[in-house]
Parts: C-alpha cells; structure tokens; sequence
C-alpha cells in the first residue's frame, strides 16, 4: 500500500503532537518538519525519529511525492505562503483543522497514560495475587503433608490397638481358665473339709489345709473377677482408641482432598493471574 507522504509547518508543541501521531501510523510518512527554531520540540522529536528538518519549507512544497503539509502555527502570513507556492495538486491542513487533530492526539495520550496507569496497577494486583497464592499453596502443601502423616500415624495407631484388642481377649482365656482352676480348688477345700470333719481329732491338722484352700479359692475367685472387670475396661477402651483412630482417619482424608481441591483452585488462579499478566503487558504496548 503506498504511503501519505505530509510535511509539518511549526515545531512547537502542537507540531509535536501532530508528528508523534504521524509517526504511529504505519501508512503515513513524514516527509520533513519545518520551523525557525532548530531547538523547538518538534524538532527535537525529528532529529530523534529520523525525520528531516529544515527552516525554509518553501522549496519543499514542489516535491511532487508529498501529498499534504499540516499547517499548526494559525499565523496568517504562514497560511499566505503555502498558498502562495504550493502546487495544485498539494493538499493542505490549515491551523483550525489541525487543532481537532492536536485535540484527539491529547486525548490519545491522555488515554494511553491512563492505560499505562491502569496497566501498572494491574500488574501490582498481579503480584499479590500471585504472591498470596503462593502462600496459600505453601500452606496447603504442609497441611496435605501433615494430614497423609496423620493418616499412616492412624493405620499405625489401628494395628496397634488391633494388637492390644487381642492380648486382651487372650487374658480373658487366661483369666477364664484360672476360674476353672478356682472352682477346681474349692471343690477341693470342701471335700477336704469334709474329710477332716470325718476322721475327728486326728484330721485337725488336715482342716487347717482344707481352709486355707477355701480361702485360697475364695481369694483367688475375688482376683479373677477384678482382673476380669479390668481387661473388659482395657477391651473397650481399645475399642474406643480404634474408632478415635478411624474417625481422624477419615479426618485426615477428608483434609488431603480438600487440600487438593484448593490447589486445583490455585491452579486455576494462576492461569487467571498470567492471563492479566498477558492484558496488563498488552496495555503497556499500547
């Protein structure tokens, strides 16, 4: 596509924001700026960009190649000149025309500092969202870690009340035969009081035995049923450890799935945190 080639009369402030607009048209081309001071802003802005300069735009308007000069000085004798010398195929911007030019190129840029204001604030929310999401990935991590440690502690705690449920059902095998034992040695201290009662005088001594078995026996029974009473109480204790355990089990998971809920949810975060990224540094190119 062939390029507008212009030429810009004034190197002031107005001629500098006619040419930073011209400049950011890829379909445009200009050609020169002119103005008597070499030192204006204009062009300055020229000599930066490239674009050549010159205080006598007079012979310039002959090149057959430009299509159009911008008049932004609004000075009646400059006005006069271009008309004087200009060929007619040359279009020209005249100062009143150019000011609604001047009026979008400071919008625009009053436009283009709010974007990059904008822009920079929005890349500060980024940081912090990414710097708390950070956090909160850091934090579930050590929470899903303590958890899975809750959780193998758990199976440990299980095995090990299971171990104690079972030495404790043998006690009471144990404690049921020494009641055997007992009924045995009561059967045994009554026949031998029996016996003694029988032979008289002579089987004094042998009552004294058969008492003290009862008494064995007797003390024996009382024993028993203490220890009983107890590894009863140890057995559903046991019991209570293990659906304790069970519970914070089922804790313990219910924790490591929420904890990977939440990363989930961080990860998405995250993509929304670069898809801003992506806009706030689009934002800073325009």
């Amino acid at each position: 596509m062939k390029r507008m080639k212009i030429g810009i009369i004034s190197g002031g402030h107005g001629g500098l924001a006619v040419l930073n607009l011209l400049l950011s048209i890829p379909e445009v081309e200009v050609m020169w700026v002119a103005d008597l001071d070499a030192d204006a802003p204009a062009m300055i802005r020229a000599r930066e960009a490239g674009v050549p300069e010159t205080n006598d735009f007079i012979p310039l308007l002959a090149d057959k190649d430009l299509h159009m000069v911008i008049e932004v000085t609004g000075l009646d004798s400059v006005k006069a000149l271009i008309y004087q010398h200009k060929p007619e195929h040359l279009l020209v911007m005249e100062s009143e025309e150019a000011k609604l030019l001047i009026t979008i190129v400071k919008h625009k840029e009053e436009t283009s500092r709010q974007l990059v204001k904008n822009a920079e604030k929005l890349a500060g929310y980024i940081e912090e969202i990414n710097a708390s999401a950070q956090l909160i990935r850091d934090r579930m991590k050590q929470l899903t870690d303590e958890a899975e440690k809750l959780a193998e502690r758990g199976e440990e705690l299980t095995r090990t009340s299971k171990t104690a449920a079972t030495e404790a059902e043998k006690t009471q095998e144990i404690l049921r035969f020494i009641e055997e034992i007992t009924k045995t040695t009561k059967i045994i201290g009554i026949n031998a009081a029996i016996e003694a009662s029988r032979v008289g005088k002579e089987g004094q001594g042998f009552a004294v035995v058969a008492a003290e078995i009862g008494r064995l026996a007797e003390d024996s029974g009382k024993s028993n049923k203490e220890i009983a009473k107890i590894t009863h109480n140890i057995v559903k204790f046991m019991e209570n450890i293990h659906l304790g355990i069970a519970q914070s089990k089922d804790v313990a998971k219910n924790q490591v799935t929420a904890a990977a809920e939440v990363l989930a949810i961080l990860e998405k975060l995250a993509d929304v945190s670069l898809q801003l990224q992506e806009l706030s540094n689009n934002l800073l190119e325009l």
